[in-house]
């Protein structure tokens, strides 16, 4: 899709402005672009309670009808993405790589081919994985959404932070929530 298409969802130039890609790569029902829903961001390398909680917040969100939104990268939000389509639910990722690729894995396929998933890059499909790639591709991710929340971050490093306080600043932010229990990381305190 091109910014000047139809289709071209109209979250990512209200929210981005200017900023909005200028095309998105993209596997699966675009209509899902439309329905806002919840943003579940973290590391790649959460904790395994972490990884529990994500997965149950997904799980939680398609019993409610609450599309999920995430980075599709492996960590909290994959687990996140996997909980809402395990339990019937919809979800959005936004891909900072390897679009091509995952459009076939088997983690995706029978979701997309059911409508309940749709896969964005504003990265050509077969991009390989970039740092810079990954946390430009946050604000798409809080873009799309109705509100966020922040799983598991490190203090003030890496995409999810980075992501988080991007949002914070913004004059007209989304709401951003941050999960806070006895093990959560120093960075979701700070970012509290």
């Amino acid at each position: 899709l091109c910014r000047s298409d139809a289709a071209y969802p109209s979250r990512l130039k209200e929210h981005l402005k200017k900023t909005a890609p200028p095309v998105l790569f993209g596997a699966g029902d675009l209509r899902l672009l439309a329905a806002g829903g919840l943003a579940i961001v973290g590391s790649r390398a959460a904790a395994p309670e972490a990884l529990a909680f994500a997965a149950l917040v997904g799980r939680r969100a398609a019993q409610e009808n609450l599309p999920v939104l995430s980075g599709g990268a492996r960590g909290v939000d994959e687990t996140a993405m996997l909980g809402a389509l395990g339990a019937g639910g919809t979800a959005i990722a936004v891909l900072a790589e390897r679009l091509g690729a995952a459009a076939v894995s088997g983690k995706t396929r029978d979701a997309l081919r059911a409508d309940r998933l749709v896969l964005v890059s504003p990265y050509a499909p077969d991009a390989a994985f970039n740092v810079g790639n990954a946390m430009a591709r946050n604000n798409l991710i809080y873009a799309l959404a109705d509100f966020a929340l922040v799983v598991s971050s490190d203090d003030r490093k890496g995409g999810t932070w980075a992501g988080a306080e991007e949002e914070l600043r913004r004059p007209h932010p989304i709401p951003v929530y941050i999960r806070i229990a006895p093990e959560s990381p120093k960075g979701n305190r700070e970012l509290l």
